[in-house]
This record gives C-alpha cells, sequence and structure tokens, in this order.
C-alpha cells in the first residue's frame, strides 16, 4: 500500500510502484501548448502547480490571523465571539468535503480546483470589505469551503501526476504545502497590516492575486479523473472504518486531532494572547510568532524523510506532549523568549505527529475503503480545529485567556498520553514497517520508469472507457 498523503479522491485503478507508468502531460492537455510550456517544467511540473494550488489555500486561511486583535477592537466583540467566528471555517470545509468534492471523479478534479480557487478569493474579498462580525463568519465559510473543495482533489491529483509514483514525495509536499503556505500566510500578512495602508483591507489583494495565479496553475495542468462524463448520480461521502482497521484508525485520528488543536488555538487566539499578556502590539511579531510554529512544522516533514507512521507517531506524541507540558508551565510566566521556545517545540512535534498520522492512515486504508475512511478521518481533524478553540474562547471570558489556554494544555496533554499508549500498543501494520524507500530503490524505480512507455492520449480514453463501464467505488470520491 502506498504512503502518500491521504486522499478522499485517490484512484485504487491506477498502477503504481516498480514498473508503472509515468503520467504523461499530454494526457488530456488543456489550454495553449505554449502557455502549457512557458509555465509546466519537468516531468513534476504539473505536480508543482497542483501543489501550489493546495498551498494557496492555506495561505488565504492564514491571512487573517494578525488580524484577529484588530477585528475585536474594531468591532468590538469578545474572544467567545472570536472563537466562533474562527469556527464557521470548520462548517465551509465539512460542508464541501462531503457533498461538494466527493463529486470530482465525475464533473473532473480540475472544475473542482478551479471552484476551490473561486472559494479562496471570494473569502479573502469577503474579509476585506466585511462591515461587521457576521461577516467575518460568513468569509471564514467561504474559505473553509475553498479548503475543503481543494484539499482532497489537490492531494489526488498530486498522486495521479507524480511522475515515478513516489507517494512518500507526495505527502512530505502536500502536507509542507499546507503548512508552509501557513507559515507564509501569516508572515506575509502581519508584515502588511504593520507597515502597509488599509492594513484590514489591502493585505487581502495578495491572496485574491495568488488564486488568480492558482486558476493558471489549474489552466495547464492535465486532467486526472478517472470517470469524467458519467451519468452517476450526485454522491454524499458517507464515513465507515471496517472493525479490523479501528485500531489504527482511533490512532491516526486522534494524532491529526491533536495537531488541528494546536492550530487553532495558535491561529485564533495566540494573536490576542500576545497582545493583552505579553504586551506584544506589533502584527508582525504576532504573526512571525504563529508562522515559527508553522514553518518548523513544515520543514519537519520535509527533513525526517525516513520517518512514517506508527514510527513517527512513537517520537512525536512524546514530544508532542513535552511540548504540552511547557506550554501548560510557561503560559502564566508571560515571558515571550520561552513562548518562542514552545512555539519551536510545538511545531517540531506536530510536524512529526502530523505526518505519522497521515502516513499510517494511508497505510492501513483498503483502496476500495478509501473514501470513507478517509471523510471520518478529515472530519476528526475539522472538528478538533474548531471545537476545542472554540472551548478555550468561550473559556477565557469567564477565567481569562491564561487560564483557559492552561486548561486547554492539561486536556490536551492527557489525550496525548493516552494516543500514545495507545499507539504503543498497537502493531506496526503490514506493508515495511513505515520505513521509506531508500536510494537505491528509488534509482532502481527510475530507471525501470525511463525505460516504461508513456501513456498516451488515446491509451487514456480506452482506459477511461473501460473504467467508465462499471461504479468509481468508494475511492472515486474526491
Amino acid at each position: 500500500m502506498s504512503q502518500g498523503v491521504p486522499s478522499i479522491g485517490a484512484d485504487p485503478r491506477l498502477p503504481e510502484g516498480p514498473g508503472a507508468t509515468p503520467l504523461s502531460t499530454e494526457r488530456a492537455r488543456p489550454g495553449s501548448n505554449v502557455l502549457h510550456a512557458l509555465l509546466v517544467r519537468g516531468p513534476r511540473g504539473a505536480f508543482r502547480w497542483t501543489a501550489y494550488v493546495l498551498a494557496v489555500t492555506a495561505f488565504a486561511a492564514a491571512v487573517p490571523t494578525p488580524l484577529y486583535p484588530i477585528y475585536e477592537q474594531q468591532f468590538g466583540f469578545s474572544s467567545g465571539i472570536l472563537g466562533l467566528v474562527f469556527g464557521a471555517y470548520t462548517a465551509g470545509v465539512l460542508l464541501t468535503l462531503f457533498f461538494v468534492a466527493p463529486q470530482a471523479e465525475r464533473v473532473g478534479r480540475r472544475s473542482m480546483l478551479y471552484l476551490g480557487m473561486i472559494f479562496t478569493a471570494a473569502g479573502a474579498a469577503g474579509f476585506a470589505f466585511a462591515p461587521g462580525v457576521l461577516w467575518l463568519g460568513l468569509a471564514r465559510v467561504i474559505s473553509g469551503m475553498g479548503v475543503g473543495v481543494t484539499t482532497s482533489v489537490a492531494t489526488a491529483a498530486m498522486s495521479d501526476l507524480e511522475p515515478y509514483r513516489d507517494q512518500h514525495h507526495v505527502a512530505r509536499v502536500a502536507v509542507a504545502a499546507n503548512f508552509g503556505g501557513f507559515a507564509i500566510g501569516v508572515v506575509l500578512s502581519g508584515f502588511l497590516v504593520e507597515y502597509a495602508p488599509y492594513p484590514t483591507e489591502l493585505v487581502y489583494l495578495v491572496p485574491v492575486l495568488a488564486s488568480v495565479i492558482g486558476l493558471f496553475a489549474v489552466y495547464v495542468t492535465p486532467e486526472t479523473a478517472t470517470a469524467l462524463g458519467s451519468k452517476a448520480r450526485m454522491r454524499i461521502q458517507r464515513i465507515s472504518v471496517p472493525p479490523t482497521l479501528r485500531r489504527w484508525f482511533w490512532v491516526a485520528a486522534g494524532g491529526i486531532a491533536a495537531c488541528y488543536s494546536i492550530y487553532g488555538l495558535f491561529a485564533a487566539l495566540m494573536p490576542s494572547y500576545l497582545r493583552s499578556d505579553l504586551g506584544v502590539s506589533s502584527p508582525w511579531a504576532a504573526g512571525a510568532f504563529v508562522a515559527l510554529m508553522f514553518g518548523l512544522a513544515a520543514a519537519t516533514q520535509l527533513a525526517t524523510a525516513q520517518i512514517h507512521d506508527r514510527r513517527a507517531l512513537l517520537v512525536g506524541f512524546p514530544l508532542l506532549l513535552g511540548a504540552l507540558v511547557a506550554l501548560v508551565v510557561l503560559l502564566p510566566l508571560s515571558l515571550w523568549p520561552l513562548m518562542v521556545l514552545v512555539s519551536a517545540g510545538l511545531g517540531v512535534s506536530v510536524g512529526l505527529t502530523f505526518m505519522g498520522s497521515v502516513t499510517l492512515i494511508d497505510r492501513v486504508t483498503p483502496k476500495e475503503r478509501r473514501g470513507e475512511i478517509l471523510a471520518g478521518f478529515y472530519c476528526a481533524a475539522y472538528l478538533a480545529l474548531s471545537v476545542p478553540t472554540i472551548g478555550v474562547a468561550e473559556a477565557s471570558e469567564a477565567i481569562g485567556l491564561t487560564r483557559a489556554g492552561v486548561l486547554f494544555g492539561v486536556i490536551l496533554a492527557i489525550a496525548v498520553a493516552i494516543l500514545y499508549l495507545g499507539a504503543y500498543r498497537t502493531p506496526t501494520p503490514p506493508g515495511g514497517g513505515g520505513r521509506a524507500r531508500g536510494p537505491v530503490e528509488r534509482a532502481e524505480e527510475r530507471k525501470t520508469l525511463a525505460g516504461a512507455p508513456s501513456f498516451t492520449a488515446s491509451e487514456g480514453e480506452a482506459k477511461g472507457s473501460t473504467d467508465r463501464a462499471g461504479p468509481t467505488g468508494a475511492s472515486g470520491d474526491a
């Protein structure tokens, strides 16, 4: 089984591994050959542009982060309302993840990615012109819809567009695109808010422009949907986990839920904590503080290529537990140098835990059950993004933001300790013990692929017509 980033839309019929045929960009090449030749360079050109589209949604979601304290003062709402505004994002994600993205194999993955870029730009525009808190919530919903449409569809397309079928590479790039895009977005946003005019409007021009470039990126990449034009009725993605896989599923889902809980706390509430408790009023400094965690998470995933699934969790969970204990101890001290160290520790541990979770769930998921299992996996992640954040925000009104953050840290630390025990007692799933392929195996595969015939357009059409004769299955969902 491949160990790439879980994607609801991965195609179970796509050949992979040594001897697999690279997907040629000649297959259903869209648009102008001149534009394609100008923008798509090298075997991984289309793959990289699809990764860019994935990064744009994370980038756009990060832009409001340094502005939340400004919105609190401008519109006069409390931390509890801020938590609800942030949580509205999850509603948009789950809405499109379960109702819209599953149609990708039928209407085309490129069509869904176009829609994702439109939602992303519309969400940014909604923030720029928001006259009140309700509009902020609506903009968050639209931004979440862009993420929900794009995330699983883009990762499925990346798996198909990776010319060497190196699913470890797909995993590292897709996860790093998410965390790296967020880190860049929050730093750039903080800089523009502090030094550029019109701080609550001009900053949103950047994600709009990035989304426009994303539309061109989708335009020059090939279509990879497996049932394009199918007359199958619209379907809703359901959640189902076979009993034999539930131990691994809960360990992986718990790991990604812990990571997203920390993500929500840092993105929504840390800027307010820095301003109120640490006296850091600079939006750029607040953005850099949040970006430190996300940037180190992305760097950790790129730097630890040989650590995957259960092995990554057995390292990541103890590190995450230690970082959370440090958060609980140091948060009341209100010393920013120590909080910078805590942010860095959380970044490294979140990077390992996140990578372990997504590669573990991908390893144990049968391709014929991929859609329904990964729907549950993503649902756990995005609920964890909003529910604890809303809880901390509401609790902060009664006991203060610092005490609410300490309470959050204690509860999450207990949960991580339980998850570590679960991972320790859960055996390594079959399929290689989580070890990535070494350079020798990868070189041999590329040598094999170099002599393989290309996947031509005519072959793709023949394959597509054969595929459409039968049902697409759960894993045809994006």
